[in-house]
């Protein structure tokens, strides 16, 4: 894994752990690893083996793919898109974040069905 890779990867680590209301303590805690090297892998100063990655993706509740950016992302259809602009509407762009943040986890979560 390149260095660009490790940080790209290390991104979507924290916003998941982030996005589950997570502190690094409590998953380097369930993975039996220092609080500092969540924080390592998090900024792609320290590589994560793949045991490691498995453990994160089960604890942010992803496909391993997701963080390593090997799952195929089909685009939503039209109608989709529209009923989805509709109902964010009137929202902040924090909101619209949070909104595309909880479709990527409903995304990735039915991935692994």
């Amino acid at each position: 894994m390149s260095e660009k890779e490790r940080i790209k990867t290390g991104q979507k680590l924290k916003e998941a752990r982030e996005y589950l209301g997570l502190s690094q303590l409590e998953s380097a805690t369930e993975l039996g690893i220092p609080r500092s090297a969540i924080s390592f892998i998090e900024n792609g100063r320290r590589k994560i083996d793949l045991v490691e990655l498995k453990k994160l993706a089960k604890l942010y509740q992803r496909p391993v793919s997701f963080f390593t950016g090997d799952g195929e992302m089909k685009l939503p259809k039209i109608s989709e898109l529209t009923g989805l602009q509709r109902a964010t509407k009137g929202l902040s762009k924090n909101d619209v974040r949070e909104v595309l943040k909880f479709a990527e986890f409903l995304k990735s979560r039915s991935s692994r069905r």
